[in-house]
């Protein structure tokens, strides 16, 4: 309990995240493959095991969705975001905490580069968007994002949840 409180207090993050009845605490750590730009493949350095996490409270756009610079030129959002988390990410080793499974079935991660919280990285650079779905941690680091026009926010976009939705219709 008192490690859980010192995880807290040094990211930040509300306790309440730490207590969640669905937090089952498997720590996995390693290498990252960047899959999307909120969906990682990671091989766990203690076992071997490879896991796959979408990263918990955020979303970006999918590795096919466009968007449109301010000329009208459409560009490939998914990839640049891809691009931007490998950027962000490069060979640093990751310590995931898993949450639970979304609503998708996909394994969600709070995910630690350094003293870093991976999924705020992302959202404060612009290529991910807080998934209010989710968890409001990320709202303020997105708006900062917005405002300074930072990644996907250059860029004329549809959210990433309601992109999805529209292809499937």
């Amino acid at each position: 309990m008192v490690i859980k409180l010192f995880l807290a207090f040094l990211t930040g993050i509300s306790a309440s995240l730490f207590f969640d009845s669905a937090f089952s605490q498997e720590e996995v750590a390693g290498r990252a493959k960047v899959i999307s730009g909120d969906t990682l493949s990671i091989k766990n350095i203690e076992d071997g095991k490879q896991f796959t996490f979408r990263l918990w409270g955020i979303d970006a756009p999918e590795l096919d969705q466009p968007c449109e610079k301010k000329n009208g030129q459409s560009v490939d959002c998914g990839v640049l975001a891809r691009n931007a988390v490998r950027a962000i990410i490069k060979r640093s080793e990751l310590v995931c905490v898993d949450f639970e499974k979304d609503s998708e079935n996909q394994i969600t991660a709070l995910c630690y580069m350094g003293d870093k919280i991976l999924n705020g990285a992302i959202v404060r650079a612009g290529w991910a968007l807080a998934y209010k779905q989710e968890s409001t941690d990320f709202l303020d680091v997105e708006k900062q994002a917005r405002l300074n026009d930072k990644g996907v926010w250059e860029y004329n976009f549809i959210p990433p949840w309601t992109w999805r939705k529209n292809q499937k219709k």
